[in-house]
């Protein structure tokens, strides 16, 4: 397999490290890693508009345009929700305000080879994922849909729409048989009319979720115990 990362810090050394242990990392696990290295997230955005990268590892404290507004601009202004980002910083609290960019995960310096191989880990196990398809038959046409592109299932009676992040499908069928199959991989009971990718959730509360389509889901009063306990068990396997 051959995934594209790109590493943006100020720190020419921390990019020189970065790389060497992405190297390293490439050989033990087999995959074939193209790195890119950045200094500035000025350049990082600029090359971004061209090259579909996987995986961007992110210094938060950049001059200028730090990583929280590169990652705004990742995903708000080019509307990118594939690429993965880990977002690295000296400071802990950061961690919770970076919740609207949906990172892989949060790294605290110094920078461990463990640290980073958690997230190639992860980084791989989301992209075996995102080879599984939802499979499902709408009159006379059967399909098969990338999980990582669903944002949500909704029921309307016995129909079901499936919102994904390029079109809309409707099939009959029935929330509680789609759960079973998808429980596993990061889909939450929000409502008995929703079912959502927690991958897609840009703002999270008590009584509803907006997902990043703006798409605003309620959650019922008796899943919010459970919504939330999902929520952060969910939330602390990204940011570690």
């Amino acid at each position: 397999m051959n995934f594209k990362i790109a590493v943006c810090d100020d720190e020419q050394i921390i990019c020189s490290t970065m790389y060497n242990k992405l190297q390293n990392l490439s050989k033990s696990k087999s995959v074939i890693f193209e790195i890119d290295c950045f200094t500035s997230g000025e350049e990082l955005c600029d090359e971004i508009k061209h090259t579909n990268y996987d995986l961007l590892f992110l210094d938060i404290e950049l001059p200028k345009m730090n990583g929280v507004a590169v990652g705004q601009y990742i995903r708000e202004t080019l509307k990118n929700e594939t690429i993965q980002i880990a977002y690295i910083s000296s400071k802990q609290e950061y961690a919770m305000e970076l919740f609207e960019m949906r990172p892989i995960n949060f790294l605290v310096k110094p920078l461990s080879e463990k640290k980073i191989e958690n997230v190639i880990d992860k980084f791989l196990q989301l992209n075996k994922i995102d080879t599984e398809t939802f499979n499902f038959k709408a009159g006379h046409n059967y399909y098969k849909i990338p999980f990582s592109d669903i944002l949500y299932f909704c029921s309307n009676g016995r129909k079901i729409n499936i919102v994904t992040l390029k079109k809309e499908y409707e099939f009959y069928g029935s929330l509680d048989n789609i759960y079973s199959e998808v429980k596993n991989k990061k889909f939450l009971f929000a409502h008995k009319s929703f079912l959502v990718n927690f991958k897609y959730i840009r703002k999270y509360q008590y009584e509803q979720l907006t997902m990043s389509d703006n798409k605003i889901i309620p959650v019922s009063q008796s899943r919010r115990k459970a919504v939330r306990s999902m929520f952060f068990e969910f939330e602390g396997s990204d940011l570690i």
